[in-house]
């Protein structure tokens, strides 16, 4: 469940969808510990973080909070 944004230096709770954006990242069927698949997993970015930052799997597929540029578009890390 989302709680709070995913940008980690942002403490903002989750409170309405209409207050950010949320994005679903479609995962690799990976175990929790009790043992149930968990093929998507859902973040939330507040209303400032989702205006300058995406959320992207890198090449090692973790999940990770990016700038954008002008452009929209993620910045590579």
């Amino acid at each position: 469940m989302v709680d709070k944004c995913a940008n980690p230096s942002c403490s903002e709770r989750f409170r309405k969808l209409c207050d950010g954006r949320v994005f679903v990242i479609e995962a690799d069927y990976q175990r929790s510990a009790s043992g149930s698949a968990h093929p998507r997993q859902h973040f939330w970015l507040c209303n400032s973080c989702c205006h300058t930052m995406t959320v992207t799997l890198d090449k090692a597929k973790r999940v990770q909070v990016v700038p954008l540029d002008a452009s929209g578009t993620a910045v590579a890390l």
